[in-house]
């Protein structure tokens, strides 16, 4: 039994010619250049919404007012020994008040050779009073009369012994030195009986200069008599 060969007729390829295959390289080009576009589009868009995140983490921080003071505890060369934040019911200990005094009377009694030093040291302690220990500061700057001293004399301090005399205020003990003219003159031994009060609403300017917030209210001073 014969079977009759049967015809497929397929559609003719288009020939290749060199206008067809510079249609299909620009055809890929303009291909790449789309894809490349929207993936940048796509990276833009993302980057604006990382902003955008970021932009309201920071409104909503700030609203928050997150800002937090801290309190850095110096020994007597100025070297930090505890670091950490200003809490609210934050209390100084004896030892941080107890260095911070000794500053503070080596700072208003002593006369450097110095003016700069003598302005700086007053300055710094005007930082450590509340508004009644500034005047008591002031009064004694008057009577002593230090700028009027520096050249002429020099006054060093030792600072013996710092204790709590009262659950506001302490007891400085310190032995004075004068110089003239690079001798000793005179050696005298001092005392002084120093209120502190703690001081209300503290600022984030105030903390600081004064992270204790803690202030000089009142002293008393007195000279000991020579035994």
């Amino acid at each position: 039994m014969f079977r009759r060969a049967q015809s497929h007729y397929g559609r003719t390829p288009e020939p290749e010619t060199p206008y067809h295959r510079a249609r299909q390289v620009w055809d890929d080009r303009i291909g790449a250049v789309a894809v490349a576009g929207r993936r940048v589009w796509a990276l833009a868009l993302a980057e604006g919404g990382v902003i955008v995140a970021l932009s309201l983490a920071l409104v909503w921080t700030n609203a928050r007012g997150s800002v937090v003071p801290w309190v850095v505890e110096v020994d007597r060369f100025g070297e930090a020994r505890a670091v950490g934040p200003a809490i609210a019911d934050f209390q100084p200990t004896d030892a941080m008040i107890a260095e911070r005094l000794e500053r503070f009377v080596k700072q208003v009694r002593s006369i450097p050779a110095d003016p700069v030093v003598l302005r700086n040291d007053l300055l710094t302690a005007y930082d450590f009073v509340s508004p009644n220990g500034s005047k008591a500061l002031t009064a004694y700057v008057g009577e002593t009369a230090p700028f009027a001293q520096v050249g002429k004399a020099q006054v060093a301090l030792e600072v013996s012994s710092v204790v709590r005399a009262s659950p506001t205020s302490f007891r400085l003990a310190w032995t004075e030195r004068r110089y003239q003219d690079g001798a000793l003159v005179t050696t005298e031994r001092w005392s002084a009986i120093v209120t502190l009060t703690k001081l209300p609403k503290p600022t984030r300017d105030r903390l600081k200069k004064n992270p204790l917030n803690v202030a000089v209210d009142a002293i008393d001073w007195s000279k000991e008599m020579a035994s």
